[in-house]
């Protein structure tokens, strides 16, 4: 699953903007991820799910308005072409949103 996880790693500094940090929590098959300030992960999720993506806003884990800019993805899938793309959509989006702020 180390393999698994790295392959999610370089996706994600591929494809998401500079800044992007990653962090592996202890135990389960997840990334924690947090994004620009900026970025509502919520409003990145109503896209996402468009597109068959799924991911966990932060302030889900929150009870407090707090982590709204990150988001957790879980790397449990089994590595494939499509989920590359995805991930590459997913990244897409973001920089998408925070040009739309600038």
């Amino acid at each position: 699953m180390v393999t698994l996880c790295l392959q999610y790693i370089r996706a994600i500094s591929e494809y998401f903007p500079e800044g992007t940090k990653v962090t592996h929590p202890q135990g389960g098959f997840i990334l924690w991820l947090e994004l620009d300030k900026r970025i509502d992960t919520h409003e990145l999720y109503q896209e996402a799910i468009k597109h068959r993506i799924s991911i966990a806003p932060g302030t889900m884990f929150s009870m407090q308005d707090r982590y709204n800019h990150c988001m957790r993805l879980s790397y449990g899938m089994v590595w494939s072409s499509r989920l590359e793309e995805c991930l590459k959509k997913l990244g897409g989006f973001v920089k998408e949103m925070l040009a739309g702020i600038r």
